[in-house]
């Protein structure tokens, strides 16, 4: 007699037993409600397993043992023809993926989606917000039960009594964030990609990023161990502008030390080590924000800390290193302008509850930072030097070393300024000399 699987002989019985009961769905709108339904069902009922599994705690196995238990019991096939594995397989993607948005998803050229409502739905591209009519929801109630799967993946809950949820899929690096009722009218459901491009630097000298000349500046100034701060608006190539720097231009034989709120950057390198911010999750568990990273990887004994964004109370313990001897470090701040930077900086720093004044957080930020690096829409526009504190104007003192400006054919070019005296006997010290025309000797 041969052998025959367990999971075989189960189903055998179980048809046998629920052949009366069995419900085949052929209509394309059932079914997906009923794929969604028996979700819901697998995540209400399981939400540990299916958030422990969608973050790779546990083997998908498992839940698939209990995707297939609960469509056995409920005697589903979803089409005709359609085996109870089938069945199985379609439920997992849909507990596991993210069903009818899986496709925006995978999609490169979209950077987020925003679900407005259950007939709202857009994505953007290229920094446009286009709609997608043909993904929809039934209504409020069928669109609410979808994001309450999405955040049981995260680890998360949205319910009435906690309508407003912020979450993480790892795996993807995707940031979603959700609302209900009663805090939203109608239940929305935003999402945003957290992929750094990996552009090479030859990709983002043809695309304008910088100019030879820029790059070259910025290669000498990461090997001079400048401090350097990467400012400018959402989207506009800070992170991937950080991640390409680090990875050319910092020697491989210096420790790295990465500082984020959450994982974004990839850089080439091996001696390096990536710390990410943690929120608590149970009464035993503790908080790790960016400040309490910054003060642990002073204790590391790294050469070059890099901080993903400057968002909070971080900034100070981050200035307060660099200006104490931790030189050579990268972070990014979202700002409008190069002077708006430092206002958003020192606005930051105030978050510290540090009894400093407001002009003495400035005269830090002109002891700590030596660069600025302003970037909009992937391409370099200014580059200023840090030159110190004027004490009666109570500012930080700016030079700029590349500013843009049209070219003979009227394109915008960002050309070489000035060397300030600072920033040349900077580079003095460093090992590198600095010619006043802006290049370097050999």
């Amino acid at each position: 007699m041969g052998t025959v699987s367990l999971r075989q002989e189960i189903y055998r019985r179980q048809q046998q037993n629920d052949a009366a009961k069995k419900v085949n769905v052929n209509d394309a709108a059932e079914m997906d409600s009923l794929i969604l339904q028996i979700t819901q069902k697998v995540t209400s009922t399981y939400g540990d397993l299916v958030s422990e599994v969608s973050r790779g705690v546990k083997p998908v196995q498992v839940l698939e043992n209990v995707v297939e238990t609960v469509v056995i019991n409920e005697g589903i096939t979803l089409e005709e023809g359609c085996t109870t594995e089938d069945t199985v397989k379609q439920v997992m993607n849909s507990i596991l993926g993210y069903g009818v948005l899986q496709p925006l998803i995978n999609d490169p050229e979209v950077t987020d989606i925003f679900v407005n409502g259950p007939k709202k739905v857009y994505k953007r591209v290229n920094q446009e917000d286009i709609p997608v009519p043909e993904i929809s929801w039934r209504d409020d109630d069928h669109l609410e039960q979808y994001i309450r799967s999405v955040m049981i993946k995260c680890g998360r809950k949205i319910h009435n009594g906690i309508p407003v949820a912020d979450g993480r899929d790892l795996r993807r690096r995707l940031r979603i964030n959700a609302g209900i009722y009663p805090v939203a009218k109608t239940p929305y459901l935003a999402i945003r990609k957290h992929a750094v491009q990996a552009f090479t630097l030859d990709q983002l000298l043809r695309s304008g990023t910088f100019t030879k000349e820029v790059l070259n500046f910025l290669q000498k100034a990461v090997e001079a161990r400048l401090n350097i701060l990467l400012a400018g608006p959402t989207g506009s190539g800070k992170t991937t502008l950080l991640n390409v720097l680090a990875s050319n231009f910092i020697p491989k034989t210096q420790r790295i030390v990465v500082i984020e709120e959450e994982a974004e950057l990839n850089i080439d390198s091996d001696n390096i080590v990536y710390l990410e911010a943690k929120k608590k999750s149970g009464e035993d568990d503790t908080t790790l924000e960016m400040d309490d990273l910054v003060k642990n990887a002073l204790r590391m004994a790294m050469r070059r800390i890099i901080l993903g964004e400057l968002r909070g109370r971080e900034a100070f313990t981050l200035l307060r290193a660099f200006g104490t001897g931790h030189d050579g470090g990268l972070t990014t701040i979202h700002s409008n302008d190069i002077w708006n930077t430092l206002e958003q900086l020192a606005v930051m720093m105030l978050y510290a509850n540090q009894p400093l004044s407001y002009q003495h957080l400035k005269r830090i930020i002109s002891q700590s930072i030596d660069l600025i690096v302003y970037i909009e829409n992937y391409r370099v526009v200014e580059i200023a030097s840090v030159d110190g504190f004027d004490e009666q104007a109570g500012e930080v003192i700016l030079t700029p070393v590349f500013a843009t400006e049209r070219n003979e054919e009227g394109k915008l070019e960002c050309r070489f300024q000035i060397v300030s005296e600072p920033l040349r006997k900077l580079f003095w010290q460093r090992g590198v000399r600095l010619n006043a025309d802006g290049t370097f000797d050999n």
